[in-house]
């Protein structure tokens, strides 16, 4: 039988009003980094579920890389939002996985 990974593993966010947090991790403890942060960290989130429509798990990602690619519904919010930059994402896109390790994030709210 397989070993489940049970490393820890951290990230970096900065909250809507700047305040840092080191926020930390085991691989597939959760579905989604959006899930994560509602559960642990931010309860004014996920609108829409995790189906990438409502915008309100908005990030920018300021240090590191999600290597999943961004699908059409992700997309398509994030043209609907006024405060996207290059690196915004939505995390309820992303999976909790071992490269998240030292991402650091800020939560963005739409304008």
């Amino acid at each position: 039988m397989p070993r489940i990974d049970d490393q820890v593993y951290t990230f970096t966010f900065y909250d809507e009003v700047g305040e840092k947090y080191e926020a930390s991790f085991v691989v597939n403890e959760y579905h989604s980094l959006m899930e994560l942060l509602f559960d642990k960290y931010a309860e004014d989130w996920g609108d829409c579920r995790g189906r990438a429509w409502c915008g309100t798990c908005h990030i920018e990602i300021l240090d590191g890389i999600v290597e999943e690619a961004m699908d059409a519904d992700e997309r398509n919010t994030l043209s609907k939002l006024t405060n996207t930059v290059k690196t915004s994402r939505l995390a309820c896109q992303i999976p909790v996985n071992s490269k998240l390790n030292n991402l650091v994030f800020k939560i963005l709210k739409d304008n």
